[in-house]
C-alpha cells in the first residue's frame, strides 16, 4: 500500500510557536532589530517553517545556512541541529532521501548531546519517513516505535499520533491491513480529540486507503470525501492532491477508466504546480495514469507514463516506489509481444519486491512490533503495582471527600428542582422548532435525492468513456453541468463504417434543460439508429421537423421556444473526410498551429421567429493526418471571471485551444478545465460547459 510522505506535518512539530507569529513580514522587522545570535536563531527558525509550508524552498535554505554561521559564533548546539534537520527536511522535499538520513542523522546527534528529547523524537520520526520511502520497512518501524516512546514518557498524546500514523504506513505495506487500520484509528482519535483539523484530513485519507487495499471500497468513499472537503477548507493543496489519487484508484478498480483518469490528472495538475522536483509523488502520479492506460489497453501511452515512473523511481533509488512500475511495464510489454523487455522487467521487480518484503524483514519487523507490546506491559504492571501502594493513603481521603459530597448534593438538589420544572418547558419547544426543521431538511433532501437520480439517468445516456475511447482513441469531453443535471449532453455512434457526433445545448439548464435533453436525445437516436439518416444537414432538418411535432410549436408569439442548438459531424475515417452541419455552434479544425472555423446556421432546432426557415447547409472537409476537431457549446466562452470579471469570449477559447492542439487529448482537457477553474474563480458558473476534441 503507497501513502504519500507526511515531512511537511512532522516539521511543523518541531516548530511549536509557528503559528503563533504574525507572518513572514513581522518576523523580518523582529529579526532587523534582535542584538542578540540566540534571539536571531529562534527568529530563523520560524521563518524557516514558514517558508518551507508555502514550499518556498530557497528561502528556506537561505534561513538554514544563516543559522549555521550564528550558531558557529555562539557555539549552539541546538542551533546547529535545528539547521541541520531544516537541509534534511529539505533533501526530503526533493526525494533525496539517502541525503535527507545523513542529515537528520547529524541533527540528531546533535540534539542527543543537548538531552533535547522532544526534538529527538521528531529527528526519529524524520527518519522513519525516509526510510519507509526508500522501502526500507524495517528501519522505518524501528525509528517510529524509538520516537513513540519517547512521546509516550513526554506524555506527548498529540505526537504520538504521528508515531502511529508512520506505524499505520509500515503494516500496511506489509498487507498487514489490521494492524494498519488499528494503529492509523488510534492516532485519528487522538488528533480529533484535540481538534488538528489537519492532520485529521489526512488520516482520514489514510484509513480510506487502508479500507481500499482491504478490498472493502464502500468504506474507503466515506472517509475520502470527509478528507477532501477537510483539506479544501484548509487549503491543504498537498493533501488534497493525495485523497485526489487514491480516489481515481477507486474508480480504477471499477473499471470507470474516464472517472480515474480525471481524478489521477487533478492529482498531477497540483503535484506539477506545487513542487516538479518531488521525484517521489511526481513517479506516483505517472504510474497511476499508466495503470488506467493499461487496462484500457492503450498499451504505447501506459509504456510512457511507467517509462517516466521508472525514470524517477530510479533517481531517487527507491523500492518501494519502483515495486508497482517494474510490475506493470513487465505486463505491458507482454502485451504489446516484447517478451524480451517483459522478462528484463519482471527480474527488476522481483528484486525490488525481495528488498522490500523479505520473510526477513516481516520477522524482524513483527518481532519489533511485539517487544514493543511486551514493553507496554511491563509498564502497566509497574503502574499497578505503584497504585496499589498508594491505595491505603487514598482511602481516608475518599471517605472525608465523600461526606463532603452528600452534604454538597443535598444543597445542589433543591437548585436542581426549581430550575427542572422550567427547563422542561425550554426542552418542549426547543424540541418543536427540531421538528420543524427536520420537516423542512427531509423535503429538501427529497427533492435533492430526485434531482441526484435524474442525473444518475441522464449520465446513462451519455457515451461512456470506455466507448468513446473505443470508437476514437485520443479524443476526450470536458463535461461540466452548471447544476446537479444539465441543459448540456453530447451523443456519439457508429453508424455502419462512419462515426456520428454531435455536441447539443438544449434550451435552459438545471431540471429544465435536462428535460430537454432526454427530447433532443430521443430525436438523433430516431433520426439516425431508426430512420438511418447519416448525412448532418439532413439528420438536423429531421430533427427540426419532430421537435415542432412534438412539441406543437407554430411561428408565433406564444408559441413554446424551447429548442437547442447543435453541432454534429460524420467522420469517415476510410475516406479521411469529414462532414459538419450545425445550428448556432460552429465546428473549429486546427492544423499546423492554424484555426479554421467551419461556421453554423444562424437558426436553431426548434421553432425559429426571426427570418423563415431554411433547410440546414452541409459542409465536407477533407481531413490530414494529425489535425484536431472541436465541437463546443457556448458555456465555456460565456464564462465570467479573470481579474475584471468579464467573458472570457471566443477567441481566448481558441487561442488556447490553438496552444495545446499538439498535447494528448487527455492534457488537453486537463489545461481546458484547469483554465476554466482558474478564470472562473470565486465566481458562479454561469452555463453548463461541453466541449468535444478529437485527433485525427
Amino acid at each position: 500500500m503507497r501513502f504519500s510522505k507526511l515531512f511537511i506535518f512532522f516539521f511543523i512539530f518541531s516548530f511549536p510557536g509557528l503559528f503563533a507569529q504574525p507572518g513572514i513580514d513581522s518576523l523580518q522587522a523582529v529579526l532587523a532589530k534582535a542584538a542578540a545570535d540566540t534571539t536571531r536563531i529562534h527568529i530563523l527558525s520560524e521563518m524557516a517553517g514558514i517558508y518551507f509550508k508555502d514550499n518556498n524552498f530557497e528561502k528556506t535554505r537561505e534561513c538554514a545556512v544563516k543559522i549555521v554561521e550564528l550558531s558557529g559564533k555562539t557555539a549552539s548546539i541546538k542551533g546547529q541541529a535545528r539547521a541541520y534537520e531544516i537541509f534534511g527536511l529539505l533533501d526530503d522535499s526533493k526525494s533525496d532521501f539517502e541525503a535527507a538520513l545523513e542529515n537528520y542523522n547529524h541533527s540528531i546527534l546533535l540534539y542527543e548531546k543537548e538531552g533535547d528529547a522532544y526534538h529527538i523524537a521528531i529527528l526519529h520520526q524524520d527518519i522513519a519517513n525516509a526510510y519507509y520511502s526508500l522501502g526500507t520497512n524495517d528501519k522505518a518501524l524501528k525509528h517510529y516505535i524509538e520516537s513513540l516512546k519517547l512521546r509516550e514518557q513526554m506524555g506527548d498524546s498529540s505526537a504520538m499520533a504521528s508515531s502511529y500514523m508512520g506505524m499505520s504506513n509500515v503494516y500496511g505495506q506489509m498487507n498487514r491491513h489490521d494492524l494498519a487500520l488499528d494503529f492509523a484509528k488510534k492516532a485519528l482519535r487522538l488528533k480529533q480529540k484535540y481538534n488538528e483539523q489537519r492532520m485529521v484530513s489526512w488520516l482520514l485519507n489514510n484509513v480510506g486507503a487502508i479500507y481500499l487495499e482491504s478490498g472493502d471500497t464502500a468504506s474507503a468513499l466515506p472517509y475520502y470525501f470527509r478528507s477532501v472537503e477537510l483539506k479544501k477548507q484548509l487549503n491543504d493543496q498537498y493533501g488534497l492532491a493525495t485523497t485526489y489519487k487514491n480516489i481515481g484508484t477507486i474508480h480504477l478498480r471499477k473499471k470507470q477508466y474516464g472517472t480515474a483518469l480525471d481524478y489521477y490528472r487533478r492529482a498531477l495538475d497540483i503535484r506539477m504546480k506545487l513542487n516538479p522536483d518531488d521525484a517521489y509523488e511526481m513517479a506516483v502520479c505517472f504510474d497511476d495514469i499508466g495503470s488506467v492506460y493499461m487496462d484500457m489497453s492503450v498499451n504505447d501511452s501506459a509504456v510512457y507514463y511507467f517509462g517516466k515512473a521508472i525514470e524517477l523511481g530510479e533517481k531517487v533509488n527507491s523500492y518501494e516506489l519502483l515495486r508497482l512500475p517494474y510490475s506493470n511495464m513487465a505486463q505491458v510489454l507482454a502485451k504489446k509481444g516484447d517478451y524480451e523487455e517483459a522478462y528484463r522487467y519482471e527480474l527488476k521487480y522481483r528484486a525490488a519486491k525481495d528488498s522490500t518484503l523479505s520473510s526477513e524483514t516481516n520477522a524482524l519487523m513483527t518481532e519489533m512490533a511485539a517487544k514493543y507490546d511486551n514493553e507496554k506491559k511491563e509498564q502497566r504492571i509497574a503502574l499497578q503495582e505503584l497504585e496499589i501502594s498508594d491505595q491505603k493513603k487514598t482511602n481516608i481521603l475518599v471517605i472525608a471527600i465523600a461526606a463532603f459530597a452528600v452534604l454538597l448534593a443535598f444543597v445542589m438538589l433543591r437548585g436542581y428542582l426549581s430550575k427542572k420544572k422550567a427547563n422542561q418547558l425550554l426542552q418542549e419547544k426547543n424540541a418543536l422548532i427540531e421538528h420543524q426543521k427536520a420537516l423542512v431538511e427531509e423535503k429538501n433532501k427529497d427533492i435533492t435525492d430526485s434531482i441526484h437520480y435524474a442525473q444518475r439517468i441522464q449520465r446513462a445516456i451519455l457515451p461512456s468513456a470506455e466507448y468513446q475511447q473505443k470508437l476514437i482513441p485520443d479524443s476526450f469531453t470536458l463535461f461540466k453541468p452548471k447544476d446537479i443535471v444539465s441543459g448540456d449532453f453530447y451523443w456519439m455512434e457508429q453508424w455502419k463504417d462512419k462515426i456520428i457526433i454531435a455536441v447539443v445545448d438544449c434550451t435552459g439548464h438545471g431540471v429544465p434543460g435536462a428535460f430537454m435533453t432526454f427530447v433532443s436525445y430521443s430525436l438523433l437516436n430516431e433520426a439516425v439508429l431508426e430512420h438511418g439518416i447519416s448525412d448532418p444537414a439532413a439528420i438536423l432538418d429531421e430533427m427540426r421537423k419532430n421537435l415542432n411535432r412534438m412539441l406543437r410549436q407554430k411561428n408565433d408569439a406564444e408559441a413554446l421556444k424551447d429548442g437547442m442548438d447543435i453541432s454534429i459531424c460524420v467522420f469517415d475515417r476510410n475516406a479521411m473526410t469529414l462532414e459538419y452541419a450545425g445550428a448556432y455552434n460552429p465546428l473549429w479544425l486546427v492544423r499546423n498551429e492554424k484555426l479554421v472555423e467551419t461556421k453554423a446556421d444562424k437558426q436553431p432546432i426548434g421553432v425559429f421567429t426571426g427570418e423563415e426557415e431554411k433547410p440546414f447547409t452541409g459542409h465536407r472537409i477533407s481531413l490530414e493526418k494529425g489535425d484536431m476537431i472541436y465541437l463546443f457549446t457556448d458555456g465555456y466562452a460565456d464564462q465570467f471571471g479573470g481579474d475584471k470579471g468579464k467573458k472570457f469570449k471566443y477567441k481566448s477559447l481558441q487561442e488556447l485551444l490553438i496552444a495545446i492542439h499538439h498535447k494528448p487529448a487527455g492534457d488537453q482537457k486537463a489545461d481546458l478545465e484547469r483554465s476554466f477553474e482558474n478564470w472562473k474563480g470565486r465566481l458562479e458558473q454561469l452555463d453548463d460547459v461541453c466541449i468535444f476534441g478529437m485527433r485525427i
